[in-house]
């Protein structure tokens, strides 16, 4: 067993006959329980706020707090100033991968947008697939699919956004449904261990094969394939 506990465990159970301590993990800290009601508390307040700011309308420099970043950063400070996250927890826990792609990607994103590209390839796409929305919505949807199995979904939002909604406008559709689409499919990266960190993160202690993800996520992703190109243009 794999046991997470008090400081002290090792010192009132090590001659215990029920435990036979083999070691403890190196660089392991127990968890600080007692702050336990204070980051319960801040949590429930950045629920609160984030909640609150759909419902008011705030005008000039207060309209930056209904911002979920400004929320998000002010309670993440509140958590290290209470001393509920010490600092090197919560610079450790940033990601600076996963924050240098997403912020790439959207600039890519609005490049695309800006410079005319995504008119391009949205023009290219009607070409070769015809003017029929419906196909074209499918398209826009498998190609979001197959991308978010390589990057990360925000990537792929972030970058075929601009292009399904030029698509929609190209062929004299809504850009909605093909903007909805894209973000769907971005989120089903269930085909692969690439697809999503945490697929990663279990795969080697599980003993998992590639196959086994592709095994069990191409009856979700079919699922939620058909339901979404059905739900979408009846929706929007």
């Amino acid at each position: 067993l794999l046991l997470q506990t008090r400081s002290d465990f090792v010192a009132q159970y090590r001659n215990h006959r029920d435990f036979y301590l083999v070691s403890g993990v190196e660089g392991s800290e127990p968890l600080r329980y007692h702050k336990l009601p204070l980051a319960t508390a801040l949590t429930a307040v950045l629920i609160a706020w984030l909640i609150a700011a759909n419902f008011i309308d705030l005008d000039g420099p207060l309209a930056s707090l209904a911002s979920v970043a400004v929320a998000s950063v002010t309670i993440a400070g509140l958590m290290v100033a209470t001393r509920c996250l010490r600092i090197s927890e919560a610079r450790n826990s940033i990601d600076l991968q996963t924050l240098v792609t997403i912020a790439a990607s959207i600039g890519l994103g609005a490049a695309l947008h800006q410079s005319g590209a995504a008119s391009a390839i949205a023009q290219t796409i009607v070409d070769l697939v015809g003017d029929n929305p419906y196909l074209l919505l499918v398209v826009v949807y498998l190609l979001s699919l197959g991308c978010t199995e390589a990057i990360s979904n925000a990537a792929v939002a972030a970058m075929l956004v601009p292009v399904a909604g030029s698509v929609g406008l190209e062929c004299g559709s809504d850009p909605r449904p093909f903007v909805r689409a894209v973000t769907m499919a971005a989120s089903r990266a269930l085909l692969t261990p690439i697809g999503y960190q945490t697929y990663l993160m279990v795969m080697g202690p599980a003993g998992y094969r590639p196959s086994d993800y592709f095994r069990m996520g191409w009856p979700i992703t079919l699922a939620v394939s058909i339901t979404s190109l059905i739900l979408i243009p009846w929706i929007w």
